[in-house]
């Protein structure tokens, strides 16, 4: 069997200490795809900006690390939006809008001054909040602007034609001290992009294994996103916090896809349990499949402690002679060059192992105090090289540098709630 996997990983290029669904540890939820196989990074459309027009201008969401998306921009199916409104000095300008069968994708920009702020973007429909978005990813493209990417999945969530309420709600020090924070609002038109490339399947196929039941109720397959939407009915003790779902699809060559977020869209208590409905998002096919093999399983959740390594700065590192630590029981991170600037410090690494932007890196001083990069960039993807820029340190001080690494297992698949469909006739 091919053993190819695609995969839509959530991670953050700055930190991985949180949880995703299978256990690969982030923050700030992002969106990117590659095949493993390929001599590429995952990170491949990391930080690469792509020229709009003849005068090659570079619109800051075509910056985005949502590679997807882009891709879709190329395809000519995102719609440009460019609506802006300004509160208290902070403007949330609309970029652009990805919206088909699979998904609703939204780019926009946060001109927010020398005082940033959190921001938690909603949208609404027919004075409804649609809440639980599968992903969030942002980056700063200066020290006065932050680019964010958001997504909900669809698969039968929306209609084909609406308007969307979108708003962003910030801290309440940004809006008015000591009340209810007053959202940046926006009312947008939004329609379905439809292509030929897109398959609906709604199989309402059900499987059953012990106290759990399981129904793949629709399949949207785009050339922007694969979203699954299904049930799952279970007694209250497999309620806990402790379990957790997994879900992958594979296609008839045997390459994986893996999953990259999951909307809660309804939930329901029943007369011995709870049921829920999801909807899965996935990295899109390469090409329509011909079937779709459907892997799940829900089970308790087993979390390791991070693993720290360190390293200390005990000569200037070269290219030739690097600093090395580790970051993961088989990978390797090398700082290669430090650079001590008067407004920050810069500094160039590379990473080698499996999953190869898996990697939370911070530096500890002579005091034990962390300090914690700002902003890192992807060089070279083919040689995994980054350059990160951190806060100004004195040459002459003494610095460590560290990484930490969580390693969960991978799921165990539940062989009875396999289901493989056809998709092509």
């Amino acid at each position: 069997m091919n053993n190819k996997v695609r995969r839509l990983a959530v991670v953050s290029a700055a930190a991985l200490i949180a949880f995703t669904l299978f256990g690969a540890s982030s923050v700030t939820p992002m969106a990117v795809a590659a095949e493993v196989s390929a001599s590429v990074s995952p990170y491949q459309c990391f930080f690469e900006r792509e020229p709009v027009g003849e005068s090659g201008t570079v619109s800051p969401f075509l910056h985005s690390m949502d590679c997807e998306l882009k891709q879709a921009v190329k395809n000519g199916t995102v719609s440009l939006v460019n609506q802006s409104i300004t509160k208290n000095d902070v403007t949330i300008t609309v970029k652009e809008i990805l919206f088909d069968d699979a998904r609703l994708s939204v780019g926009y920009v946060e001109h927010h001054g020398q005082e940033k702020s959190s921001t938690n973007p909603v949208i609404s429909l027919g004075g409804k909040e649609i809440g639980n978005l599968s992903r969030h990813w942002s980056e700063p493209i200066d020290e006065q602007t932050t680019m964010h990417s958001v997504t909900w999945a669809n698969a039968g969530r929306f209609p084909d034609e609406f308007e969307m309420k979108f708003q962003d709600f910030r801290s309440l020090h940004q809006t008015s001290p000591n009340s209810t924070p007053v959202p940046w609002e926006l009312t947008i038109p939004v329609k379905k992009s439809v292509y030929k490339e897109t398959k609906i399947l709604k199989p309402m196929i059900t499987k059953k294994s012990g106290e759990l039941t399981y129904t793949v109720k629709e399949i949207a397959i785009t050339p922007n996103m694969t979203a699954v939407r299904f049930e799952l009915n279970f007694p209250k003790h497999l309620n806990s916090g402790f379990y957790q779902d997994h879900m992958r699809i594979e296609d008839e060559e045997g390459t994986k896809y893996l999953p990259g977020g999951e909307d809660l869209v309804k939930f329901e208590p029943t007369e011995t349990g709870y049921s829920y409905e999801f909807i899965g998002s996935f990295t899109p096919f390469q090409t329509v499949p011909e079937s779709i093999k459907i892997e799940f399983a829900r089970e308790e959740s087993v979390f390791t402690l991070p693993v720290i390594h360190k390293a200390a700065v005990e000569h200037m590192p070269t290219a030739e002679k690097p600093i090395v630590l580790k970051r993961s029981a088989s990978g390797l991170v090398k700082i290669t060059d430090i650079s001590y600037g008067t407004d920050k410090t810069e500094v160039r690494f590379q990473t080698e192992g499996l999953h190869p932007y898996y990697l939370d890196l911070f530096i500890e001083d002579g005091a034990g105090q962390k300090i914690y990069g700002v902003l890192r960039k992807l060089v070279d993807r083919k040689t995994n090289t980054y350059v990160e820029d951190f806060p100004v340190i004195d040459p002459q001080s003494s610095i460590t540098f560290v990484s930490t690494f969580q390693d969960n297992p991978e799921p165990k698949h539940n062989p009875e709630l396999e289901i493989t469909l056809p998709v092509k006739p």
